[in-house]
């Protein structure tokens, strides 16, 4: 029979080989991977010079993601940037900052979620990605930014087109 004293010992290493297991309960991974999906629309400061501009954004992550998305009523024949962001579509700017894997690294290629892709003649526009970044419970929204000489030819402050925030499948 094991001592008393044993016990607590037994218990902390039963814990800390449990908490190897992985999950939600790890602070620096909450809540990896699921599926959600984004219905977008205009923004604000986009809403007059795109009215007609929708889209939906589809990602589904077990250990690696992918992420589908698909818009309408774009500038025709545009190169368009999407990212998986960390804020809502009802935040100033719409949709935060980029949501990023490792929360203290850059704001770069390999630390972030992003699609690129060029509308048809229609503005008409797709693109998927996959990735072997997983999101977590901090990723809020999808945001499509329009290239800087379409902003400013438009006399816009902001680049975000559309938005629209994550939900859980």
């Amino acid at each position: 029979m094991p001592s008393i004293r044993a016990l607590p010992a037994a218990a902390v290493a039963l814990a800390a080989a449990l908490a190897g297991c992985g999950g939600g309960d790890d602070p620096k991974n909450p809540d990896l991977g699921g599926a959600w999906t984004a219905t977008l629309s205009a923004t604000p400061a986009w809403s007059g010079v795109a009215p007609r501009a929708t889209g939906t954004a589809d990602i589904s992550s077990t250990g690696s993601t992918s992420v589908t998305l698909a818009v309408t009523g774009l500038a025709p024949s545009t190169d368009y940037t999407a990212h998986v962001h960390d804020g809502e579509c009802d935040e100033d700017p719409p949709g935060g900052g980029h949501w990023l894997a490792d929360p203290e690294g850059e704001d770069a290629a390999g630390n972030i979620i992003e699609l690129h892709f060029t509308t048809s003649e229609t503005g008409v526009g797709s693109a998927t990605v996959s990735t072997d970044l997983v999101p977590d419970d901090r990723a809020e929204s999808v945001v499509v930014h329009a290239p800087e000489a379409l902003t400013q030819s438009q006399g816009l402050d902001s680049d975000r087109v559309l938005c629209g925030d994550l939900e859980d499948v």
